[in-house]
């Protein structure tokens, strides 16, 4: 199916940060903001503090002089759980059947509980018998309800709800359309450097293929920083982003061996992921796009080529319409990968 993008309004909320963007019909990010809320008002997917996430979501609205009306919601977060199936052929009804009966094994509780949701993303066959490759993907209607709920509070009408990972899915998809010389054939990785946590998501021919929540992030090297140099958390966060602690040779020798030590654990981790999908499809991962907080540490997108071996790129690389890349900042973009992603619609 063709992707498109769509001119409206689309909400990323992080555990730490809320994203929001306004695009037009020509695809321009006409506003946008990063707002920082406060702590513990969101813990994965649980909202914790929904007076505190509806007050934040109506200071970015009016920061950002975002309008009243329709908006898309992005989500990401371990109670979502994406998985494929390999299913008979079936009439639509029957088909969903068989995916409520298979996904159920993978749900802590009832599946009524949980809104479920499915795309054929192929045919193979199996011992002579052709099959429908199915990916379904699940969020519980009590999350999902509440981030509604947040919403309209703060003058929105939440009309689309989508995930991270199919909202990337289909920005590669779209940057293969207008530009034919983009490689989407293979295995591309998406490295998201959050707060807490870092999401390796993998595509595999531009569809989702595996993902993996690893415990490094961003704020890990935050942590090593501030235990190195006794500075508080804040303080080592400003010298993260303006220190190369990884391709040069000038900083503090100390402080590299710390950053050097959890990029390379993490580097490892990802490396296991990408064992993983090359076992299963007999590939290699191509190329990583790096996005987050995270990925504004400097050196990271270099240090990234030369130890996994892969192309390693920021992920405004992803931007096809060459008027809006040449617009945003190449790393600041990270942090609305998610949000620009998710303005971007199957017909």
């Amino acid at each position: 199916m063709a992707v498109k993008q769509i001119s409206t309004i689309a909400v990323d909320i992080g555990h730490s940060n809320l994203k929001m963007i306004q695009t037009g019909t020509d695809g321009r990010i006409q506003k946008f903001v990063v707002h920082k809320m406060p702590e513990g008002a969101v813990d994965d997917l649980e909202i914790l503090a929904e007076d505190a996430l509806v007050k934040s979501l109506k200071t970015a609205k009016r920061t950002a002089r975002m309008p009243h009306g329709k908006c898309f919601l992005v989500l990401s977060g371990s109670d979502i759980i994406i998985r494929h199936f390999t299913l008979p052929i079936l009439p639509e009804q029957e088909l969903y059947q068989n995916i409520l009966h298979e996904i159920s094994g993978y749900l802590p509780v009832d599946p009524d509980k949980y809104y479920v949701d499915y795309k054929v993303v192929g045919k193979v066959e199996e011992e002579g018998v052709e099959m429908y490759r199915v990916l379904v993907t699940t969020a519980h209607k009590r999350n999902i309800n509440r981030y509604k709920k947040a919403l309209r509070s703060a003058g929105f009408s939440p009309k689309v709800v989508d995930t991270s990972e199919n909202a990337r899915e289909k920005l590669l998809r779209y940057n293969k359309q207008v530009n034919g010389d983009f490689k989407l054939e293979g295995g591309i990785c998406l490295l998201d450097f959050g707060t807490k946590h870092t999401r390796a998501n993998i595509y595999h021919n531009g569809y989702y293929y595996v993902s993996n929540v690893l415990k490094r992030s961003g704020q890990s090297i935050a942590e090593a920083i501030a235990r190195v140099t006794s500075k508080d958390i804040l303080t080592a966060e400003t010298i993260k982003r303006n220190s190369d602690f990884l391709t040069s040779n000038d900083e503090n020798p100390e402080l590299k061996s710390a950053v050097s030590f959890e990029v390379d654990s993490l580097l490892y981790e990802v490396s296991r992921v990408f064992e993983y999908y090359s076992n299963r499809t007999k590939q290699p991962v191509h190329s990583v796009y790096i996005a987050g907080g995270g990925s504004m540490l400097p050196g990271l997108k270099d240090y990234i080529a030369q130890h996994l071996n892969v192309n390693s790129y920021y992920a405004s690389a992803l931007i096809g319409n060459p008027k809006v890349q040449s617009e945003i900042d190449e790393r600041g973009f990270g942090f609305l990968l998610n949000a620009y992603a998710a303005t971007f619609r199957e017909d």
